[in-house]
């Protein structure tokens, strides 16, 4: 089952990096001089990342932001990285000053989320998507996020509304049908088993923290 799920997990993974890279390739229309460099540099590590080559992609990534010191999205896709290399404390780095260049970003507070649902720090990870939300209330990706951090701290009717939240944004979302359904067996068993550990995390929708995919479609609608 865990394999069936990773393997599940890095196709969309993929599917994810590439609707980045034309995201911004659509975004860029039009513009001209150091920002088009930057975002080709991006572009181009996002398509490494996608091959795994992390360390070309940290390069290419590092190069972007040397043009573009405050571009946010590269700023997660590199915190992205570093979480890949289990460097999670430079990608809360990152991630903080990402949110001071960009308080107002529901995306970086969604990363930030993200980053912590990766480390197990579920009540952080709640937090940062709560905070998203308020920026954001219909970005359906954090509620997928706050969903997924209430999975991990074993509150399994409350991951069961916020899935329900995110599937009235859009109710074919596979993360969030996932939580929805993964909340609902918990609860079933959590009746038939009383007194059992339930806090463990959510098996069927961790998300992957990996050039900011968790973002793509978002991305997608945003820079079109």
């Amino acid at each position: 089952m865990k394999m069936r799920i990773q393997k599940a997990q890095i196709i969309s993974l993929l599917l994810c990096i590439a609707l980045v890279s034309i995201s911004v390739v659509t975004a860029s229309t039009g513009l001209k001089g150091p920002v088009v460099d930057a975002i080709s540099f991006y572009n181009q590590a996002v398509d490494a990342a996608g091959n795994g080559s992390y360390e070309e992609a940290m390069v290419l990534i590092d190069k972007s932001l040397l043009i573009q010191h405050d571009f946010y999205l590269a700023m997660i896709t590199k915190a992205s990285l570093l979480s890949q290399m289990g460097e999670y404390k430079d990608a809360e780095i990152l991630l903080k000053k990402a949110e001071q260049n960009h308080p107002d970003n529901p995306y970086v507070l969604a990363a930030m989320a993200s980053l912590y649902i990766e480390t197990g720090e579920y009540q952080k990870a709640l937090e940062a998507a709560d905070a998203a939300l308020e920026k954001d209330p219909f970005l359906v990706e954090a509620w997928v996020l706050k969903g997924t951090s209430y999975g991990g701290l074993g509150e399994f009717e409350e991951e069961k509304n916020a899935s329900e939240n995110a599937l009235l944004i859009d109710p074919s979302n596979p993360e969030a049908l996932s939580n929805y359904h993964y909340a609902s067996q918990s609860l079933i068993i959590h009746q038939k088993k009383t007194g059992q550990d339930y806090s463990e995390k959510t098996p069927l929708s961790t998300p992957a923290l990996l050039a900011g995919v968790l973002f793509a479609l978002v991305f997608r609608r945003v820079l079109n």
